[in-house]
């Protein structure tokens, strides 16, 4: 008797404890699996105008929903959080194995926050969002990546397309929209599908086309302290008119390489912090100040007397040193930047 207390004890427990931790994630997940669904997929036939001093780019895609029935259809009222005066296609709706279809075509300019940091080693993954109508209790997206595909024809001048791909994801927004079922103040969940296109630059020249006066500059810098200087030919009178022209186009490449970094910034506009180009200006920069300030201290010690020769090793050591560390210091800046991109 006692023996089948004791089972009838142990049945009641162990359903007990099956409900409490299966049943509400099964309830869960079934309430889950309740939510109505439709597949959104994506052909991506171009891609263009790829602008990120503006911060957007252009992109034309024929997209295609599947659902289980038309009124589910989100396509009419999706909307595309990203873009600027989207343009919609005719949709071509068709039923299909027992499943509703509609195929549209988008076209438009998209907003895109770009980190150009790394220019030009830059890569960037750039997207259309995709947001859904309804609450995510009433409606979720599917993304059919299978049959989503890139035209292979797209060119995009100066990049390259290295990825495709649609994500699904959930946008929360701080309010109900005045949606009385809800209770006020709630906030509200939308589903969304993120058409992502990974992008790379493809045309590296242009990077030497922005640094090229900062080399240039380099070398002459470097050049002017490896001019001879201590000729017995030469007086006092010589030999400080020499560090007065070198201080003089140390000035005027200053004044060189900020004119360019104007320019660069034109092209180059990064709102996150400071660009590869930016750095390698202020390197420049800091290097012609360093010259300065050696050519400054040459010309007190030629004013004192002291040894002309002694002056031009010194000369000499220091170009030297500032050329290789100025190498090292922009070879470490442009790897780093290749490496992470």
């Amino acid at each position: 008797m006692r023996t089948g207390i004791q089972w009838r004890w142990l049945v009641v427990v162990g359903a007990f404890a099956v409900w409490l931790l299966g049943g509400p994630t099964a309830h869960a997940a079934g309430a889950r699996d309740a939510v109505p669904t439709c597949e959104l997929g994506a052909y991506l036939s171009d891609l263009y105008d790829l602008d990120p001093a503006k911060h957007t780019f252009a992109a034309r895609l024929q997209l295609w929903s599947v659902c289980p029935r038309k009124d589910l259809d989100p396509l009419p009222t999706a909307s595309f959080s990203n873009a600027n005066d989207p343009e919609k296609g005719e949709a071509s709706l068709t039923t299909e194995g027992g499943k509703f279809r509609n195929v549209t075509r988008l076209q438009g300019t998209f907003r895109q926050d770009w980190d150009v940091r790394a220019f030009p080693f830059d890569r960037h993954r750039i997207q259309v969002v995709i947001t859904a109508n309804n609450d995510v209790k009433a409606f979720r997206f599917t993304p059919d990546n299978e049959n989503s595909a890139v035209n292979r024809g797209i060119a995009p001048a100066g990049w390259r397309i290295t990825g495709f791909r649609l994500v699904t994801a959930e946008h929360r927004y701080p309010t109900n929209f005045g949606d009385p079922t809800l209770p006020r103040g709630a906030a509200s969940t939308y589903s969304r599908v993120l058409v992502q296109i990974d992008v790379a630059r493809s045309d590296p020249t242009v990077f030497w086309k922005l640094t090229g006066p900062l080399y240039l500059m380099l070398i002459v810098a470097t050049a002017t302290f490896l001019l001879p200087s201590h000729s017995e030919e030469l007086g006092m009178a010589e030999r400080l008119e020499s560090l007065q022209s070198r201080l003089a186009l140390l000035g005027g490449g200053l004044f060189v390489v900020m004119l360019n970094l104007q320019q660069v910034t034109a092209v180059v506009t990064s709102s996150v912090g400071l660009t590869l180009i930016d750095w390698l200006h202020l390197l420049t920069l800091l290097y012609l100040l360093l010259a300065v300030v050696a050519t400054v201290f040459s010309w007190r010690r030629t004013v004192s007397g002291h040894c002309p020769e002694r002056a031009e090793r010194f000369h000499h050591r220091i170009a030297l040193v500032g050329l290789v560390a100025y190498v090292a210091v922009a070879g470490a800046m442009v790897g780093y930047a290749a490496a992470v991109g």
